[in-house]
């Protein structure tokens, strides 16, 4: 089912709700843009690095409660991300925002991929997991900014995913060893 911006957060709120076991959420895109640039995403782009951390702690706070339900509800919760070097503004920004948000609670693991990978392709793309009942599946239209995408809850569509999501698992490695390795 395709859905717009509003919907997607809807679908995700309702998703979320009735997820007990694991939530995958699978990030390859090699730079991004809201529809709207955050305060934090313009101070980096100044070159501000301690007012970037300190909106980014601000916008953080609004996820915690997610982290606290991952926990209470003992949910495997990850962030897969794919990264490629060099490493754009873009991922350079969503570093810091990672490193936050890992100390508040959020599983983050990178899997290194070949620079002449092309990010998006036909196997990897961005998509949230939810238990094995529901997948949203981002769409950045022509120009990278997210409008919205597509819910499925077909279980033949949720099990290659899935598959995908556990094949690039099994290849990432922590977020603290990635840092460490940077």
């Amino acid at each position: 089912m395709r859905l717009n911006l509003d919907e997607f957060g809807t679908s995700f709120l309702e998703a979320w709700s009735r997820t007990n076991l694991r939530f995958l959420k699978i990030e390859c895109r090699q730079s991004y843009r809201e529809r709207e640039v955050t305060t934090s995403q313009a101070a980096h782009e100044r070159g501000d690095v301690q007012e970037t951390q300190r909106l980014l702690r601000q916008e953080s706070e609004t996820e915690r409660s997610l982290y606290e339900d991952v926990e209470r509800k003992g949910i495997d919760y990850a962030r897969i991300r794919l990264t490629q070097e060099p490493l754009t503004p873009y991922l350079d920004y969503e570093l810091i925002a990672y490193r936050i948000r890992s100390e508040i609670g959020e599983n983050i693991e990178i899997v290194r991929c070949a620079s002449s990978m092309q990010l998006p392709d036909k196997e990897h793309f961005d998509f949230l997991l939810f238990d094995r009942h529901t997948a949203l599946i981002h769409n950045y239209g022509e120009i990278g900014l997210q409008s919205g995408g597509w819910m499925t809850q077909d279980a033949a569509v949720i099990t290659s995913l899935e598959k995908k999501a556990v094949e690039l698992r099994q290849r990432a490695i922590p977020f603290e060893e990635f840092l460490a390795a940077a």
